[in-house]
């Protein structure tokens, strides 16, 4: 029963987080770490658990279960690379799904089902822990700071203003950290504030005391403006306007008459989006609900205008329970439900293969 569980849950993982790296998109700005010249992705990966997630490598058979080569629309021409190793030792198993953009780290996810082996202990203080990872990260990049003011050390010396035990917010000078607590779950946010806009950084997670995901989201992106010309009223009176001429197409028909009331009303201001190559503008996306629900099951009708120009991105008409936002990217939901159904296929062939021996220690 222990090993149907240990499969079943390596199985999820390996569909869930391929998921993930395949669609998720990421902001960061263009650099190249240390290890660009001289190693491959996939040793890459390798170097990152060893060097920056502490494991201790020499006690871990690791197999690379998967590394693919993708580009897609939102890199421009750049190459995505998707890269699973699964890690088995007598003592311990765990999965490490990662995303690298531009041959550059973006994102790690750590599945275990065991504790993880380390090189040397780590400390039991997640703020302690979290210090340690970022000053190995900076080494594992080969830089000293990004620019001169997003630097590293603001975003260690932060951890020391916040209670991390507490949902709480914190902010220095171009730093905004916010602490998401739960009872075996911790997550650290930390976002870059240029001219008051907040954008995007890096991501630290950690489950029962252990890592288990980590995004740098400043190694492709860079910010292209932090110009907020329409305010949050204003960008909803172009929303109004622009919805004066607006329909959409319902079974044979089209709808052109409908009425959109003052509240409930979704208003958010988002830095994640590029109207130009790897550079990433502020917009507001806005929600505006309807008197009822109209032919297509719509309820509400959602926009995107960049804050700066008041230009209209996108309108689309909503339906359902008035759930979350939706998507930033709507267009991917065909890639979703084509990437599931391929995973899936995955799984199952997978399920059919006999089960190599994997525990045993490397030489």
């Amino acid at each position: 029963m222990k090993l149907l569980r240990r499969t079943f849950a390596r199985e999820l993982f390996f569909t869930v987080f391929l998921c993930v790296l395949m669609v998720t998109v990421t902001v960061s700005s263009l650099a190249y770490p240390v290890y660009s010249s001289a190693l491959t992705v996939p040793e890459k990966a390798l170097a990152f658990l060893e060097d920056v997630a502490m494991l201790d490598m020499t006690k871990y058979n690791a197999t690379l279960e998967i590394h693919d080569e993708r580009y897609p629309d939102e890199l421009h021409g750049l190459a995505q690379h998707n890269v699973l190793y699964i890690l088995v030792s007598d003592e311990s198993e765990l999965e490490a799904a990662f995303g690298f953009k531009n041959e550059s780290f973006a994102h790690c996810m750590i599945g275990t089902l065991d504790s993880p082996l380390y090189s040397e202990p780590q400390p039991a203080n997640i703020v302690d822990f979290a210090k340690g990872f970022l000053q190995r990260y900076q080494t594992y990049t080969g830089e000293p700071d990004f620019d001169g003011v997003r630097d590293f050390e603001e975003t260690r010396s932060i951890l020391d203003t916040v209670d991390i035990t507490e949902n709480v917010t914190a902010m220095s000078d171009h730093v905004k950290l916010e602490v998401i607590s739960r009872t075996d779950y911790t997550a650290l946010v930390w976002k870059y504030v240029l001219d008051n806009v907040a954008f995007p950084w890096m991501t630290l997670e950690f489950r029962n005391g252990f890592v288990c995901g980590f995004d740098d989201n400043w190694r492709l992106y860079t910010a292209g403006s932090t110009d907020i010309n329409y305010s949050e009223e204003e960008a909803v009176n172009v929303a109004l306007e622009y919805l004066e001429d607006f329909s959409w197409t319902a079974g044979d028909g089209e709808v052109t008459d409908f009425e959109i009331v003052e509240e409930p009303r979704r208003i958010e201001l988002i830095t994640t989006r590029s109207r130009e190559p790897l550079t990433v503008y502020p917009y507001w996306r806005i929600e505006l609900y309807l008197d009822k629900v109209y032919p297509g099951n719509v309820n509400r009708i959602s926009l995107a205008i960049w804050a700066d120009t008041g230009e209209i991105i996108s309108c689309i008409p909503l339906g359902g329970g008035g759930g979350p936002p939706i998507p930033e990217y709507p267009s991917l939901a065909p890639l979703m439900i084509m990437l599931f159904v391929i995973l899936v296929v995955i799984v199952i062939f997978r399920r059919s293969l006999p089960k190599p021996n994997h525990r045993r220690r490397n030489q």
